[in-house]
């Protein structure tokens, strides 16, 4: 098969998507923040670790940054709507649940509220921060992992249809594919 050269600009046309997370934080005053991001990804699994990039203007960067915490809440496809007003710049002192009209349960191991809608959760401590240019990559430590009753199940591949997690490439949101087998060793 032919191979043809990219720009680099489009980048995405070769990035299947990323799932999206509504990632909680509070501020130094307790004010509850959430974000859509995409840029999140297990780094290690003994110990779990995640890692996210944002820029350094962003609350949830400078929350995380401030507190030492953050969770990372699984979103699925029917929070379409709720992920596009959490995507708003709101200004640091407005209550993001309320905006959002979703709602905050109390972390297992944070003081950071989980989002009650969401079907998973996994409640980190801030383990690091790297700078790079303009953004910044931050990885933490999972502490408490938790999901609805209902979909903790022992079957991989009904659990990832329960989750029905969203992802995001380029302004343009997805669906879960389908199931196509397991790893063979």
């Amino acid at each position: 098969m032919e191979k043809l050269e990219i720009p680099l600009e489009e980048w995405d046309i070769l990035h299947p998507g990323l799932a999206v997370y509504l990632i909680s934080t509070v501020s130094e005053k307790g004010i509850p923040n959430i974000a859509p991001y995409g840029m999140v990804m297990p780094i290690s699994y003994h110990p779990l670790i995640y890692a996210l990039s944002s820029t350094k203007d962003r609350d949830t960067y400078l929350n995380i940054k401030a507190t030492g915490g953050f969770t990372l809440n699984l979103a699925s496809c029917d929070l379409l709507h709720q992920i596009n007003i959490a995507a708003t710049r709101f200004p640091k002192d407005i209550d993001e649940f309320k905006e959002t009209k979703l709602t905050p349960i109390p972390g297992i191991k944070l003081k950071i509220p989980r989002i009650g809608e969401c079907k998973g959760h996994i409640e980190c401590k801030l383990k690091n921060i790297f700078e790079i240019d303009e953004r910044v990559i931050i990885v933490g430590t999972a502490i408490s992992l938790s999901a609805d009753k209902g979909v903790y199940i022992n079957d991989l591949s009904k659990q990832k249809k329960m989750l029905d997690p969203i992802f995001y490439s380029h302004k343009t949101y997805f669906a879960l594919g389908k199931y196509i087998g397991d790893r063979k060793t």
